[in-house]
């Protein structure tokens, strides 16, 4: 039995198609009721409605930090904390500050996520935590441009496709296009800020590896924006790896925590600084 089935199984009650505007106009659209979509819905106006600044320039190494802002609120062994940090934390790419402390983030790096290198910290990456390819499968069958033909799938195949799909269509009249990238973004570049802290990468390593992720986030109107498409991101990335109500909802908590602090840190997102590549 896979882990989307069991998710149904344990959800069956709540599987009832929710009132979300639009609906009518798309195709094989069957998304779950399981009150995650108000709830991030509601955080959404909340982000959008608290008057973050305008837009203002910002050099391209600030905006790969802030672009990793979730992760430079993690503790990761080697790398200065916030209280470590000036009033730059977030707008700075750190470095280990010794061998040591260098030694200690890879061997970090190397046992939970199997990095030791930029071909497996690229590799990790790609393989374990970008979602948002899926979630333009999933839109494509949505609105009726579908990128395969579903029969080509076998059972179980099918069945993971349908259910992560069905999982996924709560969030699409909030997120549209932007599905789950910014989850991928900050999920990606936070590790290439860690690897560039303890020496794995080079700062040319960095800078090539960032720009297809600086160029990716210029969808984003705002960081209001990049953080909605956060924390759906999030919640499929959890869900995909078999986590059910009500944990995801206490999950949500946590990610919920995080994206205020930087969205009312004027050092942070709440600055409103933000890259844009010429041309």
């Amino acid at each position: 039995m896979s882990i989307f089935d069991r998710f149904k199984k344990q959800d069956k009650s709540q599987e009832t198609t929710p009132d979300i505007p639009g609906a009518e106009q798309l195709k094989d659209f069957h998304p779950f009721d399981t009150g995650l979509y108000q709830t991030v819905l509601a955080l959404s106006k909340e982000f959008h409605e608290n008057g973050l600044p305008a837009r203002k320039p910002c050099d391209r190494e600030q905006f790969i930090a802030l672009l990793a802002g979730i992760s430079a609120l993690r503790k990761t062994p080697g790398i200065p904390t916030p209280g470590q940090s000036d009033g730059n934390y977030f707008t700075t790419l750190p470095r280990c500050a010794t061998p040591e402390a260098a030694a200690e983030c890879r061997a970090h790096l190397e046992k939970i996520f199997g990095i030791t290198d930029k071909e497996s910290l690229v590799g990790f990456c790609m393989q374990e935590i970008c979602c948002h390819r899926q979630y333009l499968d999933f839109v494509g069958f949505w609105e009726g441009n579908p990128p395969f033909n579903m029969a080509q799938l076998n059972d179980d195949a099918l069945q993971y496709f349908q259910t992560a799909r069905d999982f996924s269509a709560q969030f699409y009249p909030l997120v549209r296009q932007h599905g789950y990238l910014a989850w991928d973004i900050s999920e990606c570049v936070g590790h290439l800020r860690a690897g560039y802290a303890c020496g794995i990468l080079t700062q040319n390593e960095l800078n090539e590896l960032a720009e297809h992720w600086i160029t990716q986030a210029q969808v984003f109107e705002s960081w209001a924006d990049f953080a909605t498409s956060v924390l759906c991101g999030y919640l499929y990335w959890d869900f995909r790896h078999d986590t059910k109500l009500p944990e995801l909802n206490e999950g949500l908590d946590l990610w919920t925590k995080l994206v205020r602090i930087l969205l009312n840190d004027d050092t942070a997102w709440g600055s409103g600084m933000w890259f844009t590549p010429a041309g």
